[in-house]
């Protein structure tokens, strides 16, 4: 059976394989989850004082964040001081 990627082409893909960044460190998904752990309770902590909907975008932001290469405090500042942010908050990007 044809997959959908192969009736768009037009031709058989095959998976992109899993590459490792770093040596001996397999990327899985239980990995990935324990580097957002932090993140991941702090959006919780948010969901009891504010709107889902922010904490949610906090989560989302902060975890981006750590993507890139930030620690979670560091892009937990950087978040934090976004809420600050008047243009952000106007443009209901970060809502309050």
């Amino acid at each position: 059976m044809a997959t959908f990627q192969s009736m768009i082409t037009g031709r058989n893909c095959k998976p992109n394989p899993v590459v490792q960044l770093v040596p001996s460190q397999s990327l899985t998904a239980g990995h990935f989850l324990l580097q957002v752990e932090p993140a991941i309770r702090h959006g919780i902590r948010e969901l009891e004082n504010t709107s889902t909907r922010h904490a949610m975008t906090e989560l989302a932001l902060m975890s981006y964040l750590m993507g890139m290469g930030f620690e979670y405090r560091t892009a937990k500042v950087i978040v934090e001081s976004w809420e600050t942010d008047d243009s952000l908050l106007a443009q209901g990007l970060l809502c309050e």
